[in-house]
């Protein structure tokens, strides 16, 4: 049962996402610390994010602004969920 529980996709209010400045670009982000789990979908507005990948905080700058574009590149939409020391990344 809480296998199956964590499958389904978790709804993020939209009143929680902010934005995150990513080599002169901004993309939706949500800090998500208080969260006890987090799978790998979301929700947001009736639109399901999956997740692709992530990235350790510190340092994230030398890396995560082209990984980001590339996938805004392929036509994803982003969201960037925190979580303690690392930034995930969803596409949708």
């Amino acid at each position: 049962m809480v296998a199956e529980a964590q499958a389904q996709p978790r709804e993020i209010d939209r009143s929680l996402i902010g934005t995150l400045e990513l080599g002169g670009d901004e993309v939706p982000y949500v800090d998500l610390e208080d969260w006890p789990f987090i799978g790998s979908k979301v929700v947001v507005d009736g639109t399901e994010y999956t997740y692709a990948r992530s990235f350790i905080i510190q340092g994230h700058s030398a890396v995560m602004p082209a990984a980001v574009a590339e996938l805004k590149a392929q036509g994803k939409s982003i969201l960037v969920v925190e979580r303690r020391d690392r930034y995930y990344v969803y596409v949708a």
